[in-house]
């Protein structure tokens, strides 16, 4: 395997799906002797902690913006009155230019839209191929753009055509996410798509024991679980509404995250003392391994592959969840399945359903049993080896064909 030079983008660095991808992607890049660097846009958005857990030895740089605050505001400005205009992108342009030439870059992996938009205007004058993965948020604007509902972003159609053209290779995680780019950009996606999930590798870094002593759960008793960012939309008072129905004795419920969300949730079921809110965790396996059930009947528009899926079938946790984005992919492997699937209607999950889905873990002990043992099947999946595999291809074939194109033109 030939030693490449990469430079990974995306906007920020705080929890999520795409930025702990960019991070753990990076570090086992780095691992196998490739030359790694990681690009951000913004300092005031950059969780050092998260960065120093997955991906303390890849260098990192953040755009240099003079009086960041002030050029803020009055990009935020000129957004509300209509003006196609950043202050901001010039000096993060100029900066992404400077690691370009500085690192000596073959290729650059962007992370979401806007991120891709400015990578390939500075790719452009260095002749780099710019490859991008898909987050979702491509797919959330196109859907609220026909709904007219306002996104962060001015001309979405303008600049998502012309960025899809311009990309090299489009990474795809999902099933849902390659019919969309199918059906809303054919020709120009044609031989430039392709399907690749996240690598994840991980482990608990401490007893599960000590743990259940901590929110005084006996041995023995059933654990409901949830683990996600702390927005509505990934289903946490569907969660609770569902235990509470439920109604079982010897079972738990244990959330883990932190917003302002989930502090109106503590305060509201606070007399439950079966329902435990940790708050936020940055080593969720932690909490994961006491879990006998992971729960996610999320209904967030750009649900792609969820990360705490991963984590959950990584600790050999079977789950309960919404069939939004790759979730039913994810968790079967050659007809073995490791949960059990509420449908999404009109945008909601059935409280009752996912109930009905709780209940059968406690009652259809061979069910139970099975779905437990095809959990580490499925992330077999999600093994970084193959990932790296994967975009190490994607990255030698594009390097390959700028490399003859530029040929050709000369």
């Amino acid at each position: 395997m030939k030693r490449l030079n990469i430079l990974l983008a995306t906007e920020v660095i705080h929890p999520g799906g795409a930025e702990t991808f960019v991070l753990r992607l990076s570090n086992a890049l780095r691992q196998k002797g490739h030359k790694v660097h990681i690009f951000i846009f913004y300092e005031e958005q950059f969780n050092e902690k998260l960065y120093k857990l997955f991906a303390p030895d890849v260098p990192l740089t953040i755009a240099a913006i003079p009086f960041p605050w002030l050029l803020g505001k009055i990009d935020a400005g000129l957004f509300r009155m209509n003006i196609d205009v950043s202050l901001r992108n010039f000096f993060i342009k100029r900066s992404l230019a400077k690691i370009i030439r500085r690192e000596k870059v073959k290729v650059i992996h962007s992370n979401l839209l806007k991120s891709d938009k400015l990578c390939l205007e500075v790719a452009r004058q260095f002749g780099k191929p710019v490859i991008t993965t898909i987050h979702g948020d491509y797919l959330q604007f196109y859907n609220k753009t026909q709904n007219k509902l306002p996104i962060p972003l001015l001309q979405y159609k303008t600049k998502a055509l012309k960025n899809i053209k311009e990309l090299d290779e489009i990474v795809c995680i999902s099933d849902k996410q390659l019919a969309f780019f199918h059906e809303k950009f054919e020709p120009i996606v044609h031989n430039k798509l392709a399907k690749i999930y996240n690598g994840y590798d991980g482990s608990p870094s401490t007893d599960a024991g000590s743990l259940k002593k901590l929110l005084n759960i006996p041995e023995g008793d059933f654990v409901f679980g949830m683990v996600s960012r702390g927005i509505p939309e990934k289903g946490w008072e569907v969660a609770i509404q569902a235990f509470l129905k439920l109604n079982k004795p010897n079972t738990h419920l244990v959330l883990v995250g932190e917003s302002d969300h989930l502090r109106a949730l503590s305060n509201s079921y606070s007399q439950y003392a079966n329902i435990h809110f940790t708050g936020h965790s940055d080593k969720p396996l932690d909490w994961i391994q006491i879990m006998d059930a992971g729960l996610l009947p999320t209904t967030y528009p750009s649900e792609s592959l969820p990360t705490v899926i991963i984590e959950y079938l990584c600790c050999g946790v079977p789950c309960i969840a919404s069939d939004a984005g790759e979730i039913v992919n994810m968790i079967e492997k050659d007809g073995n399945v490791a949960g059990l699937v509420v449908p999404i209607v009109n945008n909601a999950v059935s409280v009752d359903g996912i109930a009905t889905a709780m209940n059968s873990y406690l009652t259809d002990s061979v069910l139970y049993k099975q779905h437990k043992n095809n959990a580490k099947l499925c992330y077999e999946q999600f093994d970084m080896d193959k990932c790296i595999k994967a975009y190490y291809d994607i990255y030698y074939d594009v390097i390959l064909d700028k490399i003859e194109l530029q040929t050709a033109n000369t």
